[in-house]
């Protein structure tokens, strides 16, 4: 399903590394994961840092975004009835709460042959390759993916870009992919405290060209943020953290809990029909 950056021959692991048949080595690091990424000359760093990817990890770590997770593998086992040997991508699979369950879920099932996380950040395919050998785990950028063409039978894309151009050309014919995006009330609670105009996001951005969506199913259920520190790690997985002005951060600090609508789509694409 890998393929070398360097001169797209496929990837193959032998002697603690990923090798391309004209000699062509990336290392395997200690905790699972390979670097992958190119374009970075100036050596420094991308992708969310350590101290992101530990508030994001605390946060899913609590639960409280089970009831998503959960969905998404019901999901995907019923989009999968009757397949096998399927390859399974998740494009921006962050530090891999998503990647594992799905792919447990397929695993379990006996439908999946090979599962392959990638994402921009070093930090967080590092910690999720620690956590999961079962799935490897790559630094890589979803705008040019170390994936060969029409590999992934299944590409997960969760709250992360879906390149669509990029998209289609590793997926297989049958192939889907699976989005979860935000819905219209979710983190209302949260916008309402920080802003003073907050507002609801719009459903109907997420077309992706060059896809048809197939099916869309919604999740939303209310939840008790009950520390500052919940409260904080939310803040920080959204990207409302990098553009809130001083005064909103501030409305934020003084926080003690929060009742907030946790509200999400999964939306199911796949290859636009051609015309006949």
């Amino acid at each position: 399903m890998l393929i070398c950056h360097v001169c797209a021959a496929p990837l193959t692991e032998a002697d603690r590394a990923m090798r391309c048949p004209n000699g062509h080595s990336f290392d395997l690091a200690a905790s699972g994961y390979c670097n992958l990424l190119t374009g970075s000359r100036s050596g420094k760093y991308i992708g969310d840092d350590r101290d992101m990817v530990a508030a994001r990890r605390r946060f899913l770590e609590s639960g409280a975004y089970a009831l998503l997770r959960d969905a998404l593998c019901r999901l995907l086992l019923s989009l999968t009835e009757g397949r096998d040997g399927l390859s399974l991508l998740d494009a921006g699979c962050g530090e891999g709460y998503y990647t594992r369950a799905a792919a447990a879920a397929l695993r379990d099932a006996g439908r999946l042959k090979q599962a392959v996380g990638t994402d921009i950040s070093k930090a967080a395919t590092r910690y999720a390759a620690g956590r999961d050998r079962s799935v490897r785990y790559v630094t890589a950028n979803s705008y040019r993916l170390p994936v060969a063409d029409g590999a992934a039978d299944l590409i997960l894309s969760l709250f992360a870009p879906a390149p669509a151009e990029e998209f289609l050309r590793v997926l297989s014919p049958r192939g889907l992919v699976i989005r979860a995006v935000p819905g219209a009330d979710h983190l209302w609670e949260l916008k309402q405290a920080v802003y003073d105009e907050p507002y609801r996001n719009r459903e109907d951005k997420h077309r992706l060209a060059g896809f048809d969506e197939r099916d869309r199913v919604r999740v939303e259920y209310p939840f008790a943020l009950d520390s500052p520190g919940a409260i904080r790690d939310l803040f920080s997985m959204t990207p409302y953290a990098k553009r809130t002005p001083r005064e909103g951060l501030d409305r934020l600090e003084r926080l003690e809990r929060l009742d907030v609508t946790f509200s999400f789509l999964l939306l199911v694409c796949g290859p636009s029909a051609l015309d006949s």
